[in-house]
């Protein structure tokens, strides 16, 4: 059925008149009654009485009416639906972000500003560690991500942008040695024990801490792993060893912990934005666009 003869005949039908209903959709009379006449045909059913005077509904078409204007409603819901979508005012967003992450002052604001123009785009936030963010992206698990780039080259699908590098410290219980030092060398932590992440958890913060390492000469003694950066934190505090974190984690308040600064021009890290390259969301366009304003 042709939706621009039923919408004629919608017309026609408030109208009853066909110069009145040609004016008010913009043809002249000719196609007007062309289309009538062919929705009846299809129909096989006369859906208007005509006189030289009047016009009204048949039967038939007064069965049809109803329908005509919900089936016409539907399709401009439809079409509405779609700009919504197509726009990236309505939809899913999946964001990916790491533990530290949710620590720094830039993720709440990004958050709450995206929210604040995209308040019916429904957000999914999941904790993933920088490569299974990664791997999450390609595999079209996730729509964006807040992660550190690892080294090495990344995937030719993923576009990463950085949003701010912040420097890594050294987290020392208060009774270690370098607690008093306001400055602290990375080759000076060679015999110190070392908590930290889990190798296969893919944090990018322990693949640089033995990178740093290396770069100095030695491979630091890890006798402490936690997969959480509170839980880190917390195993500081005991005197197990020291980890070098992102200064976001000074957040972490927990009693016995202090941090120091490392005096080396390598120690920082990057949170970057990632996401999928050529990706048209919209939603997708406008997180990012909200990230990078924020740097």
């Amino acid at each position: 059925m042709n939706l621009r003869h039923l919408e004629y005949f919608a017309v026609l039908a408030e109208e009853l008149h066909f110069r009145r209903t040609a004016e008010r959709l913009g043809i002249t009379q000719a196609p007007l009654s062309l289309a009538i006449q062919a929705l009846e045909a299809e129909l096989g059913a006369r859906l208007f009485h005509r006189t030289r005077r009047e016009v009204s509904l048949t039967e038939a078409g007064m069965a049809l009416v109803d329908d005509a204007r919900a089936i016409l409603a539907r399709v401009e819901h439809a079409k509405e639906s779609i700009w919504e979508t197509v726009s990236g005012n309505v939809g899913r967003l999946r964001v990916g972000f790491t533990n530290a992450s949710s620590l720094s002052p830039t993720f709440p604001k990004l958050i709450h500003a995206y929210r604040t123009q995209r308040p019916n785009v429904n957000i999914s936030l999941i904790e993933l560690s920088s490569a299974k963010q990664l791997e999450a992206l390609e595999q079209r698990e996730l729509d964006v991500g807040l992660l550190r780039a690892p080294e090495g080259p990344l995937p030719a699908s993923i576009v990463v942008a950085a949003l701010y590098t912040e420097p890594l410290l050294l987290a020392v219980q208060s009774h270690n040695h370098f607690a008093k030092a306001r400055k602290v060398r990375l080759a000076d932590l060679r015999d110190e024990p070392f908590i930290a992440y889990p190798q296969k958890a893919g944090v990018v913060i322990h693949e640089q801490t033995l990178s740093l390492c290396s770069k100095r000469g030695f491979q630091p003694k890890v006798v402490q792993e936690a997969q959480q950066a509170s839980t880190l934190i917390g195993l500081i505090a005991t005197g197990l060893g020291v980890a070098l974190v992102p200064a976001s984690l000074r957040a972490i308040v927990i009693p016995g912990v202090v941090f120091r600064t490392l005096d080396d021009d390598d120690t920082s890290t990057t949170l970057s934005v990632a996401h999928r390259y050529g990706d048209a969301n919209a939603r997708v366009a406008l997180f990012v666009e909200l990230a990078l304003s924020f740097r």
